[in-house]
């Protein structure tokens, strides 16, 4: 990254491209992107006008999920100025984290506002719900993809959160279990089975009307091509919703700096005065803003010494395409 923008997908690529390249070694490594699949891929969403909209809730694109795994802790908190974002473990799971919740809770808020219906069916089989998140891997074992959504899909649905807003002058809560009711009969043994019955999730009240009085428009082919990076996706929506807001009120271009970046996105908060560990997070997310400009061209950022300057700049979705939908700023 230059201090200049620039929107030049074949510049990002070459950027891309130049990052060190994992050799595949095992038969799950077989269903991921090489490097160049993925660059090629990006680009190609950059230069294709359409787009496959879905929508992320606005307090979920300021305050973040765990990236890393919270081991046994049963709360987790972040904040990022008057927002606050507090999730509490529910029944006898323990919180969720990484990728997989970030594409559950993407797909949740889209078939909220697109349906706006609390009740969310997520289909007759497995293999096909996860195709709609982007994951085309049928892999099993402990590591393997369907183990690893069945485990942050319980996570996940049965977890209580609280979105908070508070000020000087007034404070704002909501928040409940993501999902009171669910009914999954899916055979993760196999995930081809086509059941007789749908699965479904119901949404809790309050979260329903936050997801769907406040959707920030989003890409749903950028999420699937970002989807090995917590961070990429955190980015993404979040910028998602930065750059709109600059775009539709004519807002100068806002300078945060990597310290308070790494407060609302780094793994471990506290850690903000160690300027190793920022810099490494530096590194880290100008990596991911790369991918991003090759597969949104008109994302238009500087870094200036010490910060992230946001511009603004067209939305990764255009805004005459979500119609009569308010959308916040």
């Amino acid at each position: 990254m230059t201090d200049e923008p620039t929107n030049q997908p074949q510049h990002i690529a070459a950027i891309i491209s130049g990052l060190p390249t994992p050799t595949i070694q095992t038969p799950q490594a077989q269903h991921h992107y090489s490097r160049a699949k993925q660059t090629e891929a990006l680009v190609s969403i950059g230069l294709d006008p359409s787009a496959d909209m879905g929508f992320m809730a606005r307090m979920l694109t300021l305050c973040s999920l765990p990236r890393t795994d919270p081991g046994n802790r049963l709360q987790y908190k972040r904040e990022n100025g008057p927002y606050k974002l507090v999730m509490i473990a529910g029944g006898d799971n323990k919180l969720p984290f990484g990728n997989i919740p970030r594409l559950l809770l993407a797909w949740l808020c889209t078939e909220a506002v697109r349906t706006q219906d609390r009740k969310l069916y997520l289909g007759n089989s497995l293999s096909s719900f996860m195709e709609q998140l982007g994951m085309y891997s049928n892999s099993g074992g402990k590591r393997g993809d369907r183990t690893r959504l069945k485990n942050q899909i319980d996570r996940l649905f049965n977890c209580h959160i609280d979105l908070i807003y508070e000020d000087a002058h007034h404070k704002e809560s909501t928040g409940g279990r993501l999902a009171p009711k669910s009914y999954l009969w899916w055979d993760y043994r196999n995930p081809e089975q086509t059941d007789l019955f749908q699965s479904w999730v119901l949404l809790g009240e309050e979260l329903f009307q936050e997801i769907t009085a406040r959707p920030i428009p989003i890409d749903t082919r950028i999420l699937k091509e970002m989807k090995r990076s917590s961070l990429g996706l955190d980015l993404y929506m979040w910028l998602s919703y930065k750059t709109f807001s600059l775009y539709s009120t004519g807002k100068p271009p806002e300078r945060l700096t990597w310290q308070r970046l790494y407060r609302q996105f780094g793994p471990h908060p506290e850690n903000a005065q160690n300027k190793d560990i920022v810099n490494d997070f530096r590194k880290e997310a100008l990596r991911e803003i790369a991918k991003l400009k090759a597969c949104w061209p008109s994302l238009n950022l500087a870094t200036p010494k010490g910060c992230l300057e946001i511009r603004a700049c067209k939305p990764s979705i255009d805004p005459s395409t979500t119609g009569r939908l308010k959308l916040p700023v």
